[in-house]
């Protein structure tokens, strides 16, 4: 199979492009357009920690340099040490190789502390790609204690960066409220699929739904989504018509608290889907009426992870934010959501809600569900926005300008 990469853009010269090693914890198909781009400037290399190698071959897998086997061929039942050899192999990949430039996620996941470290002993750049953001609530004595020190942290590790890439505007408000320079902060806009472009079909029909309005909720199911929020809210609308429907499309050990939930409201209109096939997305966002993601702010569900955490969980961005839009659908969100200050503009082309106020969330889908004219104007806003934020070349460029300015100190 002929790869669909080139190695070096014409727009470089062999000699000055920089090798690149891009880390990731996981490969995932959304960003395959920005790794096709990136691929096409620069001599670069990806690194998917976890993710195995038959999931990349029918994404000419030849491109994407695979580094991490060695650690899954010497998987064992404890994870532990699986995560040690996992994090040595990286360490030792990067202490070998010759390379200019990495570029790596979450200021304190190791992933990144090891590249920072190793950087600095080659005397090599990095750049963090910073896909988080916070928001104040209410904490505990001891939970700021350990916030502080997180932010702390947080703030040394990026100042530690040669150049930092952001989403979008809360991260971007979040790094520099860390006192960060501006001029070392890239914006990348954070992109997703265009499921207009797929085959799609309206689904009501199939769900015996006939001409009733659809309420779609589509993603993980976990606490921090917010689903039971939403189920809360959706009671009272199904208190007051019946030719309305609430499809749940994904799985996670949230789901059989979100069902015994609607069994002890005794629901008739909430259908729990399970997962959606990637063929199906685009047939379920088309069906939709108005998309949901009703993310709150929530401590981890983990004993442990309760213990160590700093602050509550959030939605660092909300990718399904921006593939309703895709299919022109107006949305309803939360302020706990990092899309909103980007893509949902409140009035416009959507409502963005208080976290976990299920009277607010209730208010937002009776107003778009009462006015099929102000759905459709909505979803029309959304599809403009989408159009208007979506694009991964301006993605690119964020990293382009970031690597640029890590190389030689300024960007052109």
């Amino acid at each position: 199979m002929k790869t669909i990469f080139s190695r070096i853009s014409p727009r470089y010269k062999k000699k000055e492009t920089p090798k690149i090693v891009f880390i990731q914890p996981a490969y995932a198909k959304y960003r395959l357009p920005l790794f096709e781009k990136l691929h096409h400037c620069f001599d670069i290399v990806f690194y998917f920690r976890t993710q195995s190698a038959h999931h990349l071959q029918d994404k000419c897998s030849k491109a994407f340099k695979h580094v991490s086997s060695l650690s899954r061929m010497k998987r064992g039942r404890n994870h532990l040490v699986n995560l040690v050899r996992e994090y040595l192999d990286l360490l030792l990949y990067l202490m070998r190789s010759d390379y200019a430039v990495t570029i790596t996620p979450t200021p304190l996941s190791p992933l990144t502390i090891i590249s920072i470290l190793v950087s600095k002993i080659k005397r090599k750049k990095c750049i963090i790609w910073v896909e988080d953001w916070f928001k104040p609530s209410c904490e505990s004595l001891t939970s700021k204690f350990k916030l502080f020190l997180v932010l702390i942290l947080t703030k040394c590790v990026l100042k530690s960066a040669t150049a930092i890439v952001v989403h979008g505007t809360s991260q971007y408000n979040y790094v520099k409220n860390l006192s960060i320079p501006e001029q070392k902060i890239f914006c990348s806009n954070h992109c997703s699929i265009d499921y207009s472009k797929y085959p799609s079909k309206n689904l009501k029909k199939k769900l015996g739904i006939r001409s009733g309005l659809v309420v779609l909720y589509l993603g993980r199911i976990i606490a921090p989504k917010g689903l039971d929020v939403l189920i809360r809210a959706f009671y009272k609308i199904e208190q007051e018509r019946n030719d309305t429907f609430l499809l749940v499309c994904g799985e996670g050990d949230f789901r059989p608290y979100c069902e015994r939930l609607t069994e002890k409201l005794k629901m008739k209109h909430v259908f729990f889907l399970g997962k959606i096939e990637e063929e199906e997305i685009a047939s379920y966002y088309k069906t939709a009426d108005v998309f949901v993601l009703p993310s709150c702010v929530r401590p981890h569900q983990s004993v442990v992870l309760r213990a160590f955490a700093a602050r509550a969980r959030i939605e660092g961005w909300g990718l399904t934010v921006n593939e309703a839009m895709s299919m022109a659908k107006p949305i309803i969100t939360t302020d706990a959501v990092g899309v909103v200050q980007d893509l949902v503009k409140d009035g416009i082309n959507g409502y963005v809600v208080k976290n976990g106020d299920v009277d607010e969330l209730f208010t937002a889908l009776r107003k778009i569900l009462e006015d099929g004219k102000l759905r459709k104007t909505m979803g029309l806003n959304s599809r403009r926005i989408f159009e208007n934020f979506n694009d991964f070349d301006k993605m690119c460029e964020g990293f382009k300008k970031a690597i640029e300015y890590a190389m030689y100190g300024r960007v052109t």
